[in-house]
């Protein structure tokens, strides 16, 4: 199947800007008809919501790879220890924070909540 992409050589060598077709399994590329030039290829960007980010992890607390810690405090059952994980939070996932698992109820919570 072949791919709408532009043709950085040609851009990089003579400063014009081309559309070609190629595959990505193997080299195959061809020049896009003149008639296909005049039709915009669009960049679909799509945002997602922690919600659609978050997935429900069951036993988590009992990993023993995952780090554990004293410092915070679960909201629901008041237990003092929980396991913790970063996870990509936000506009264009460049915003790390930590994602607690209380260790005794498996309650959730963000760094940022606290």
């Amino acid at each position: 199947m072949l791919y709408p992409i532009e043709d950085k050589e040609a851009l990089r060598k003579r400063g014009e800007r081309k559309l070609l077709y190629a595959c990505r399994t193997c080299s195959t590329k061809e020049e896009a008809k003149p008639s296909e030039r005049r039709v915009p290829v669009y960049k679909n960007i799509v945002a997602h919501s922690l919600a659609e980010k978050t997935m429900h992890l069951y036993d988590v607390a009992s990993d023993p790879t995952l780090p554990r810690t004293h410092e915070v405090k679960c909201r629901e059952c008041g237990n003092n220890e929980a396991c913790y994980f970063q996870s990509p939070v936000g506009k264009n996932d460049d915003a790390l924070v930590l994602y607690f698992v209380c260790t005794k109820c498996s309650n959730t919570w963000l760094s940022s909540d606290m």
